[in-house]
């Protein structure tokens, strides 16, 4: 398997740096959180991994990270079993004292993963679902800016060279997720990796152009959209 050398973080981290949105996403989503702490920083919600690699250099250059522990043992193994291979388990000092510089992979990333076609193909970004009622962004992908979305192509295209394996553990969640969507019968929304928005049929990958109007909004947030002052969701 090839790898990045751990000092080869620094320029990846340089060029997927751009934030999300030009709003503070996390001071969106907080609220509804029962703890008050954006979900993407919650360990009770989302814990980040890190490639190997990756974690050398986090280890070697800050004092931000350590290596997750849960709250009962059999949750901690049954995470880290599920994790991919080459990858461990991490975890913050807490979003106050977040360290931007030395964000990893996953944060910079989330909520989205590149979604990869039947054919193999990296189009573009789409989201873990399993967040949809929890991530403010999810339920406003119109506010993702154009320059993140060209970052995060090119860096995961970087990782995808050193961890071909990893294209590969994509590819497959891609395909979990065009499961679940079919037999909800809903169709998958893709930020494309040349710019818009298209729904996707899970069954047979045709791709439809989306009009932002009518991208949807999901749990809290469609509750919010629908109040008299919306500026509040």
């Amino acid at each position: 398997m090839s790898a990045l050398p751990p000092a080869a973080y620094a320029a990846l981290y340089a060029g997927f740096h751009t934030p999300l949105t030009a709003l503070d996403c996390g001071e969106r989503c907080a609220p509804y959180n029962e703890h008050g702490v954006p979900f993407c920083c919650d360990t009770r919600h989302a814990v980040p991994s890190a490639y190997q690699d990756e974690w050398e250099y986090l280890r070697l250059h800050s004092d931000l990270w350590h290596l997750w522990k849960g709250q009962a043992p059999h949750e901690t193994e049954q995470l880290i079993a599920q994790s991919a291979p080459g990858q461990v388990l991490i975890e913050c000092q807490g979003h106050r004292l977040c360290q931007r510089n030395f964000r990893a992979i996953t944060c910079r990333s989330f909520p989205f993963f590149p979604y990869i076609t039947r054919q193999g193909e990296f189009i573009g970004l789409s989201y873990y679902w399993e967040y949809e009622q929890r991530c403010w962004v999810i339920s406003h992908l119109t506010t993702v800016t154009a320059q993140y979305r060209d970052e995060f192509m090119r860096a995961y295209e970087q990782i995808f060279a050193a961890h071909p394996e990893d294209k590969e553990n994509f590819r497959y969640h891609a395909s979990m997720m065009r499961r679940v969507f079919s037999r909800w019968k809903r169709p998958i929304l893709l930020l494309h990796r040349h710019g818009g928005f298209y729904e996707v049929t899970p069954r047979s990958g045709e791709m439809r152009p989306l009009d932002p109007a009518d991208l949807p909004k999901f749990g809290p947030y469609a509750i919010a959209a629908g109040l008299a002052f919306p500026d509040e969701e």
